[in-house]
């Protein structure tokens, strides 16, 4: 008898200045949300409230994943680990070169995150 995996819910964040933009999902490639959210305490409480939605209707562990942890995503990378949730850190040099091999967008979205999670550290 082979043991079920269980889904992991997984959210990506491709930080900005200003404004982050979010995908949440689910380990098994499936985008179940795409939002964005203002730096700012309200656009973080926004953030923290999709996310349980999601994780109390699946029933699974979080792990989050955003680009350079401790610069422009301060201080929500602290208010993810101070939620338990896991934190990756998104390793932009292996993205650029996922871009490269598939052309077609100028921008990596925080989706394709989702769905190439191997991209991340």
């Amino acid at each position: 008898m082979s043991e079920k995996k269980s889904l992991e819910l997984r959210v990506s964040v491709d930080v900005g200045y200003w404004r982050h933009s979010v995908a949440i999902g689910l380990s098994s490639g499936e985008v179940l949300e795409e939002f964005e959210i203002e730096h700012r305490p309200e656009g973080f409480k926004d953030f923290f409230t999709r996310i349980e939605k999601h994780r109390k209707t699946t029933n699974s562990a979080v792990a989050v994943a955003m680009e350079g942890y401790n610069g422009h995503a301060r201080p929500l990378d602290s208010l993810v680990r101070a939620r338990g949730y896991r934190l990756y850190n998104l390793n932009n040099l292996k993205f650029a070169r996922f871009k490269e091999i598939f052309p077609g967008s100028a921008r990596a979205t925080a989706s394709m995150r989702i769905r190439g999670w191997s991209c991340f550290s």
